[in-house]
């Protein structure tokens, strides 16, 4: 029997809304995935650890503000999303890293002890989840490919905080994570595939990655990278930016990487640019010299209405998919753009709540985003948007 749930609670006194929870996991879930404002999971672990003990396979998850399910959006208070799996014929492991040290290798470590952890030692996953805090989310995710290779998709995100002040965290059973990452590996009894988009449009304001380090992009067609990319949004018509921090005036025009498709609409890659500084431009993802770098394009309208577009293409590339039934979705949607279309959210969960009527799913509010393209690659990026869903095979 496989079975998904959801829970949600939110309010401005923890130890009051925050009870309910041991009575939601009271049913020993096999898989929970939660959702939560950071003082939501230190003080759910630090002064009430009794109240998930009845999972194994656990994983909270910071939140952007708040987080949703299919009964409740919560913004701008403490609350916490679950999602729970029950499943007496599949099999989920997980296992934690808490360290930012040789990320690659340790990533690809962590997920064969996750593998282990399910009892399924030799045997490759349906589907990884990643979560894990920003910063070298590639390394972690090439060192889970190199131990159970590139087809296996990988979905997740990065952990998220309320106003970008490194507050952001992760947790499983035993412990709250300022640093590394966390890893589930899912052999469910039932069909499981997601749907990966950015949901913006690409335009013709195009170069070349010349000089980068880390994530500090310098130049594009050997010019500063800021001038360029403010010359490119001034030949669209949008505004000049000013040095500092441009996190919330670039999130309609990131950086984007475009690869190519079997039905030719490219997949647009984006990359959020965070801070201009002495020419150069910060980056929440990473590019690499001779990337072809382009400027890419949204509306708050498309940002609405992107979320109904992916689950729309879930339920149709469905039974394409084996899946019958669709039972629970989850939905990784990034925090700037959240934080961009805030006061249209509740639109945003109504439009999900059309697409999958009566059917329970979550949704967290990430700052970096992991998900597969139809192509079957897994890619970390920005702005980006991804859904699972689970459903009864065929």
């Amino acid at each position: 029997m496989f079975a998904i749930e959801t829970f949600h609670t939110h309010g401005s006194d923890i130890d009051k809304f925050i009870k309910p929870v041991s009575q939601f996991t009271n049913n020993s879930p096999d898989l929970l995935l939660g959702f939560a404002t950071t003082d939501t999971i230190k003080y759910l672990y630090n002064s009430q650890p009794n109240l998930i003990k009845n999972t194994q396979n656990c994983l909270i998850i910071s939140s952007c503000l708040g987080s949703s399910t299919e009964k409740n959006l919560s913004l701008n208070e403490q609350s916490i999303s679950l999602f729970s799996i029950k499943d007496s014929t599949g099999h989920y492991g997980i296992a934690s890293c808490n360290t930012t040290n040789n990320l690659r290798e340790n990533a690809a470590n962590t997920v064969l002890r996750a593998i282990a952890n399910a009892g399924q030692t030799g045997l490759a996953p349906k589907m990884v989840w990643c979560f894990q805090v920003p910063g070298n989310e590639e390394l972690v995710l090439q060192g889970i490919q190199d131990a159970i290779g590139q087809r296996i998709p990988v979905f997740g995100g990065s952990c998220a905080d309320n106003d970008i002040s490194a507050k952001w965290c992760f947790s499983d059973t035993k412990n709250v994570y300022q640093q590394g990452f966390i890893i589930a590996v899912l052999y469910p009894s039932v069909e499981t595939f997601g749907f990966y988009s950015s949901g913006y449009d690409i335009t013709n304001q195009q170069g070349i990655v010349t000089n980068i380090e880390g994530r500090l992009l310098k130049t594009i067609d050997n010019q500063p990278a800021f001038d360029v990319y403010n010359q490119w949004r001034k030949n669209l018509g949008f505004g000049q930016l000013k040095a500092g921090n441009i996190l919330a005036q670039s999130a309609m025009t990131p950086l984007s990487r475009a690869f190519a498709s079997d039905d030719e609409i490219p997949r647009l890659l984006l990359s959020h640019p965070a801070i201009a500084k002495n020419g150069s431009l910060e980056l929440f993802s990473n590019l690499h010299v001779g990337d072809t770098v382009y400027l890419a394009s949204g509306s708050p309208e498309q940002l609405i209405k992107r979320a109904d577009m992916v689950v729309t293409s879930l339920t149709k590339l469905a039974e394409l998919h084996a899946i019958k039934n669709i039972t629970g979705g989850v939905i990784i949607f990034c925090g700037g753009c959240m934080l961009s279309i805030k006061e249209a959210m509740h639109e945003v969960k109504q439009s999900i709540e059309t697409q999958l009527p009566t059917i329970p799913f979550i949704i967290g509010f990430t700052f970096g985003e992991l998900g597969t393209f139809s192509d079957a690659t897994s890619k970390h990026g920005n702005l980006m948007i991804s859904c699972e869903i689970f459903g009864d095979p065929i």
